[in-house]
C-alpha cells in the first residue's frame, strides 16, 4: 500500500498529490521508465517547482496527471490523487470533465499548443462551452474579459486574431487565459517562460502569482530554469533520470542544497560576484535510461561517489523536518 507522502504542507490540504508515480514506454530495446516512484504534493495557493535537465521526467509526470502520456508510454504504478479522485485509474469520459475545467495546463510552446485555424477569442471560449455548457455569446463575452484580465491590451479586437499575429508574450498570455478561463484548481505550467525574452518573462510570471492570489491556484511550475523556481516557488523537488532525487521548502533548498546533483544545478547559476571566464558545468550526461548506472542514478557523474554509492540506489528519506533527500552522502 502507497502511504501518504511527506511534504512541507498538511498533505491532507493538498489539492493535487502524487504518490509513487510510474510511466514506462515500451521500445525494442525494453522498457524505458520515465518517471520512477515520483511523489510529490501541491496544496491550493501554492507553487511547487519541479526541476531539472532536460529528459529527466518532468514534462511526462504533468502529462500523467492530466492521463495525456502519449504512446507507447503507460502509467504502471502510483496514484494521483484529485478531490478524492484517483486520476491514474479514471476512465478517459471522467477525465474529459476534468482536464481543462478543474485541472489545466499551460504547455511550453503556445505556437504549437494552439490551432492555427481559429482565432484566440474561439479558443478560450471553447473551454466554457464545452465544460460549462455556456451560450456562444456568453461564451465570448467571458473569453474577451479573461484576454483582458491577462494583460492583452484592446482585448476585444485582439481576440478575433489568429496565433500567428500575436508575439510570443501574447500567445503565451492567451494559453493562460484558456487555460484559466473555466477556473481550474490546479494548474501545470510546462516550461511557460522559455521561449520569453527577460521582461516578458518577469511580466508573466507577475501575472501567474496574482491570478494564483485571486483564485487560489496550486500551480505545478516546471522549469530547468532555477532563477525562474526561485523567484516563485514555495517549495521545489529536484528531478534526475526520472526520480525525484531531493525535495524541500525552496528557501532551504536553495540555501543548503543537500544532493551533489542540485548543488550542481545551482552552483551553474549565474552570479553578481566578479565575472568568470566560464560558468560551472555537471560534468558527464544525464544517463540512458535503458541503461542506467548500477545504484545511485547520480554515481557516474557525482564528485563523492564511492562504493556504496555503485552498490544500491539511496530511497528519498526524511533530512530534517520538511526535507526529503535520495543520497548516500547527503548530510541532514
Amino acid at each position: 500500500m502507497l502511504e501518504a507522502i511527506e511534504t512541507s504542507q498538511d498533505p491532507t490540504a493538498a489539492a493535487l498529490e502524487v504518490r509513487g508515480l510510474e510511466v514506462v514506454f515500451a521500445t525494442d530495446a525494453g522498457p524505458l521508465k520515465a518517471a520512477d516512484k515520483v511523489s510529490f504534493a501541491v496544496p491550493a495557493g501554492r507553487t511547487l517547482g519541479l526541476v531539472g535537465e532536460s529528459g529527466c521526467g518532468k514534462s511526462i509526470s504533468a502529462l500523467a496527471i492530466l492521463g495525456l502520456v502519449p504512446p507507447p508510454g503507460l502509467i504502471i504504478g502510483g496514484q494521483i490523487l484529485f478531490n478524492g479522485d484517483d486520476l491514474a485509474s479514471l476512465p478517459e469520459r471522467r477525465m474529459e470533465d476534468i482536464r481543462g475545467a478543474r485541472v489545466s495546463m499551460i504547455f511550453q510552446e503556445p505556437m504549437t499548443a494552439l490551432n492555427p485555424v481559429f482565432s484566440i477569442g474561439s479558443q478560450v471560449a471553447e473551454a466554457l462551452r464545452i465544460h460549462r455548457r455556456t451560450s456562444r455569446p456568453e461564451a465570448w463575452k467571458a473569453a474577451v474579459e479573461m484576454l483582458a484580465r491577462v494583460g492583452i491590451a484592446d482585448a476585444d479586437a485582439r481576440a478575433g486574431d489568429y496565433p500567428h499575429q500575436l508575439s510570443g508574450g501574447m500567445r503565451q498570455r492567451a494559453m493562460i487565459a484558456m487555460a484559466l478561463i473555466c477556473r481550474p484548481e490546479v494548474l501545470i505550467a510546462d516550461e511557460p517562460t522559455t521561449a520569453l525574452d527577460v521582461t516578458t518573462q518577469a511580466q508573466i510570471l507577475d501575472l501567474m502569482m496574482a491570478m494564483q492570489r485571486d483564485l487560489g491556484l496550486a500551480i505545478l511550475f516546471i522549469s530547468h530554469d532555477l532563477g525562474v523556481i526561485s523567484e516563485i516557488a514555495d517549495e521545489v523537488a529536484v528531478m534526475y533520470a526520472g526520480a525525484i532525487v531531493e525535495r524541500a521548502p525552496a528557501g532551504e533548498l536553495f540555501e543548503r542544497p543537500l544532493h551533489p546533483y542540485t548543488q550542481g544545478l545551482i552552483e551553474t547559476l549565474p552570479g553578481t560576484g566578479p565575472r568568470l571566464p566560464r560558468l560551472p558545468a555537471i560534468a558527464g550526461q544525464v544517463p540512458d535510461l535503458g541503461a542506467l548506472p548500477r545504484g545511485c542514478r547520480f554515481s557516474d557523474r557525482c564528485p563523492l561517489a564511492d562504493d556504496e554509492c555503485g552498490a544500491s540506489e539511496p530511497t528519498l528519506a526524511a533530512a530534517g523536518e520538511r526535507r526529503r533527500v535520495a543520497c548516500w552522502k547527503a548530510a541532514p
